[in-house]
């Protein structure tokens, strides 16, 4: 079983960031950083591009930061019982020390669930959170064994992904396909093919994704209006929003916001 203390999702910080805990804390702490950061070991700096995953032990001496403002990230604080005692070890994975993994976009997806099932009522909740701390570790250890097994990878892979994760972790910005294309150096036409094969979907389409799982995160945790909503999601006027949420979800953004209120109504009148 394991269970999670606290959590959080998509935490922004607007100033430069230094924490250090020298005595750690009582349970592991998951991190995964969208931006770049840095981690003190010892005597030793060590600095870590976008899409570092951490995790510190219980007890582990703590010191992570950035150095530039607008550091991005998700924590969990989570606590491993009875057969899941050695869970970590069995899936290899580094304890204390930053790793770089290619895709964050399904663990965030998965952290963000176990936010917002932490903040729900209902019966079964902790088990809803113990399957989907499984699964973002089990997706963390699969790609961990994919990249050491790919040795002979395209040499546009890895700029082309770093690309990615700033799209899927900022989706509210004004993408262009013809400035992505020429900031790796490549044609219109070979960077489209090239993230299509790489990725399994076109660069539009992961823009449009990201942007719609971006608003039904806010319609769910948020009272922001829908005109702000579109705003802050990066279209540029509400009609357009309106109109692609509906193409991609079967909902208007509002049935959407009230769907979600009923469920979370009709749980609580569950539990209480």
């Amino acid at each position: 079983m394991i269970t999670v203390n606290v959590c959080g999702y998509d935490s922004m910080h607007k100033v430069a960031l230094d924490r250090s805990y020298p005595a750690g804390y009582e349970d592991y702490t998951l991190l995964l950083i969208k931006t770049e950061s840095f981690f003190v070991k010892g005597d030793k700096t060590i600095d870590m591009p976008p899409n570092t995953i951490m995790i510190y032990g219980r007890h582990s001496p703590i010191h992570y930061g950035c150095r530039e403002p607008h550091y991005n990230d998700d924590w969990i604080h989570f606590e491993l019982h009875d057969e899941d005692t050695d869970f970590l070890d069995r899936l290899g994975f580094p304890i204390d020390t930053p790793f770089v993994l290619p895709y964050m976009g399904t663990l965030t997806d998965y952290s963000k669930l176990i936010v917002l099932e932490k903040l729900s009522t209902h019966s079964l909740k902790k088990e809803v959170i113990n399957a989907l701390m499984h699964a973002l570790l089990y997706s963390i250890a699969n790609q961990l064994e994919a990249e050491s097994r790919s040795t002979n990878r395209n040499k546009y892979y890895y700029p082309m992904n770093e690309l990615r994760m700033e799209i899927l972790n900022s989706p509210y910005k004004k993408w262009d396909t013809p400035e992505l294309a020429n900031r790796i150096h490549l044609s219109i036409s070979h960077f489209q093919h090239l993230y299509k094969e790489f990725f399994g979907v076109t660069c539009i389409q992961d823009i449009i994704n990201a942007r719609i799982k971006q608003a039904q995160f806010y319609l769910c945790t948020s009272e922001m209006s829908i005109s702000s909503l579109a705003v802050f999601c990066g279209y540029e006027n509400e009609l357009h929003f309106m109109r692609q949420f509906k193409k991609f979800t079967g909902l208007t953004p509002t049935q959407f916001r009230e769907i979600h209120r009923q469920q979370d109504s009709q749980k609580t009148f569950q539990t209480s």
